[in-house]
């Protein structure tokens, strides 16, 4: 059978349009692929504002992808955490919630999606008013407590919990009183021994990160009274080996307190 000129034509040209369409996609999906493969190398290595610029990239053409949403909330929590002001935090902890938020709805089964979202209202909550302060510390309890029963050996859930238990087992008599004025109350169960038991957990399950875990023991201590504690274990962490800018940070807030303490 003679194809018509015209039709051959016509032919050639929508091989070439799906053909065009294929390798896009392909191409699409192989940056995707780089990115989150150079996002991850990024975070494990602490370059925290380089895998957060990357994996916002791959939300750039990706908008659910899972990996992406949860590390840029997680990130942006991170990162704000150690900028100057509360102004300059609130923003950063906002951006942190919207991504938690829609980290949850999509993949609402995940114990990262639990845990980003405990971390970015606790987060909120660190530099909130005695009442959403109260307010978000049920709210921390259910996905914190969530993201461990899920990830029972991930640490930074442990750690996450056992700060919750920490600052909830140690509210002021102001927070007490204002509690009682609301149905809700202080949620029930924190302790200062679960804190230390979590804590100790999240050292134990993640060696690696036992300088950032020890500090906010260290910080328990300090918050539970048990000050000769806090001192004994701020004297190992500033003896500590720094792998990176945050290492750093961390262990100058370190003598900060230990002078602060002596």
């Amino acid at each position: 059978m003679i194809i018509p000129r015209e039709q051959k034509i016509l032919l050639v040209v929508a091989i070439q349009f799906f053909a065009g369409i294929f390798t896009a996609g392909a191409q699409t999906s192989s940056s995707r692929d780089e990115l989150l493969a150079d996002a991850s190398q990024y975070f494990a290595s602490s370059q925290e504002q380089k895998a957060l610029d990357a994996y916002l990239q791959v939300l750039g053409s990706d908008k659910d992808n899972f990996e992406a949403l949860w590390h840029v909330s997680l990130l942006y929590a991170r990162i704000g955490y150690r900028l100057g002001s509360d102004k300059e935090m609130s923003g950063h902890y906002k951006k942190s919630l919207k991504y938690a938020e829609r980290t949850l709805e999509l993949y609402p089964d995940s114990g990262r999606s639990h845990f980003v979202y405990a971390v970015a209202n606790g987060r909120l909550s660190d530099i909130s008013g005695t009442n959403e302060r109260l307010k978000k510390s049920h709210v921390v309890k259910e996905h914190a407590e969530k993201a461990v029963k899920l990830l029972p050996d991930y640490a930074p859930a442990w750690h996450l919990l056992g700060l919750w238990h920490s600052k909830v087992a140690n509210v002021g008599s102001v927070e007490k009183f204002t509690a009682g004025l609301f149905s809700e109350g202080l949620p029930e169960g924190a302790s200062n021994e679960k804190a230390e038991a979590c804590i100790q957990k999240a050292i134990e399950l993640d060696p690696s990160q036992s300088l950032r875990f020890k500090l906010d023991l260290a910080r328990h201590y300090q918050r539970a009274g048990e000050e000769q504690k806090a001192r004994y274990l701020l004297k190992e962490v500033v003896k500590m080996n720094a792998e990176n800018s945050i290492d750093r940070w961390n262990l100058k807030r370190a003598r900060e307190l230990l002078e602060e303490l002596s």
